[in-house]
């Protein structure tokens, strides 16, 4: 059966979700896409060999149904949805709020659906009582859910969803794409740094979860106990004043350079340029990582990876194998994880060459395509 994937990310818009999306269901066949119109400006209706994306403005800020304004938004979209899915399975991007369109189409006989979960959502989720009742409805309602992780999986079934109805995806990586061959000198040459001097590599949205902040304590705690270091942070959000002003407040400013939103294809670059990728997260009153394509991102280009050992990033880094985990609310932990890599370069290597190989045995989106075709077609055939 054809399937109707409804995302309000979906590529060019920039993030994880937008990547996962992309990869999976551009290798997938008889896909049509329902995507916003506002994340992806300037870009129009268009067909991408097999697949045929339409922009409508379907995104909303108000999730909940109490709200007037929030409801008919989610009729207009359950509308669209079961217009487009009348012969379809709708796969969709979150619970909250492309679920509860298709959720409210089902209920009205359209189509059937399964919902993707990445766990930050289950966090929103629990911040009302009305966001939990939805979310639990929606789920109810779905056929399957997707989880990102094996962590996202344990959330939802505590969440109340049932074990059998749960299917783990991982996201993958394009290893052709990031790749140790790609050449980051210049990258190094940008920023003015020498041969000698350690790059550490942060790629994401400027969230409190991904542990910027630590970072930049981290460094100001090591001083000049390391070769020279450097860090790079690449991506923008809310938090980038804050951080900006903590990194004069540490002493580390002149150590720091904050990118912004970069060009995708230089995206490769960037990790291969850099001798360190360090996001160590932490549950920042339950908004947790999911698992983070980052990860992955630099396992490819054969770097070591620091990750906060808690949401799904422990399966994303293998502990010792593919990088070091720590406690991402320990500014000293991170701290000597930094130290035990800048000192040790063999070390360093070992661990992004054992990167990469994990990379090609187990995180491929063909793989992951492959998966999510097989759950459309049990869900289709029932």
């Amino acid at each position: 059966m054809p399937l109707l994937l409804l995302s309000e990310l979906f590529p060019p818009a920039v993030g994880g979700s937008a990547v996962l999306f992309g990869n999976i269901y551009g290798r997938m066949r008889d896909v049509v896409v329902l995507t916003d119109a506002v994340s992806s400006p300037g870009c129009e209706d268009e067909r991408r060999g097999a697949i045929r994306i339409l922009r409508r403005r379907i995104a909303s800020d108000r999730w909940g149904v109490l709200d007037p304004a929030g409801l008919r938004q989610h009729v207009r979209v359950a509308w669209q949805t079961r217009q487009l899915g009348a012969a379809s399975v709708v796969h969709c991007g979150r619970a909250l709020p492309e679920g509860l369109a298709a959720a409210i189409a089902r209920t009205a006989g359209g189509p059937r659906f399964v919902v993707w979960t990445h766990g930050e959502d289950l966090a929103t989720a629990e911040t009302s009582r009305e966001l939990r009742l939805l979310t639990r409805w929606v789920y109810r309602r779905a056929s399957a859910a997707v989880a990102n992780s094996r962590n996202t999986a344990r959330l939802l079934e505590a969440f109340g969803v049932p074990h059998p109805k749960i299917d783990i995806v991982y996201p993958a990586v394009d290893a052709q794409r990031f790749h140790p061959a790609v050449d980051g000198r210049p990258m190094r040459a940008a920023l003015g740094i020498s041969d000698r001097t350690v790059l550490i590599l942060s790629v994401g949205r400027l969230q409190r979860r991904k542990g910027h902040d630590v970072m930049l304590r981290a460094l100001g705690l090591l001083g000049q106990t390391t070769p020279p270091l450097h860090y790079v942070i690449v991506g923008d959000g809310r938090e980038r004043v804050r951080l900006e002003l903590l990194a004069h407040e540490c002493g580390v400013r002149d150590r720091v350079t904050f990118m912004g939103e970069v060009a995708d294809e230089a995206l490769p670059a960037w990790y291969t340029a850099a001798d360190i990728f360090a996001m160590p997260n932490r549950n920042d009153e339950g908004d947790i990582e999911g698992f983070g394509i980052v990860f992955l991102e630099a396992a490819a280009s054969a770097r070591p990876a620091i990750g906060g050992d808690s949401g799904g990033v422990p399966e994303a880094v293998e502990r010792n194998v593919s990088g070091l985990l720590v406690d991402g609310a320990n500014v000293t932990a991170v701290a000597d994880a930094i130290r035990k890599l800048a000192l040790e370069p063999s070390f360093r290597c070992h661990l992004g060459n054992a990167a990469r190989a994990r990379v090609l045995r187990r995180f491929t989106w063909d793989r992951a395509a492959e998966q999510v075709g097989r759950l459309h077609a049990r869900v289709a055939a029932r």
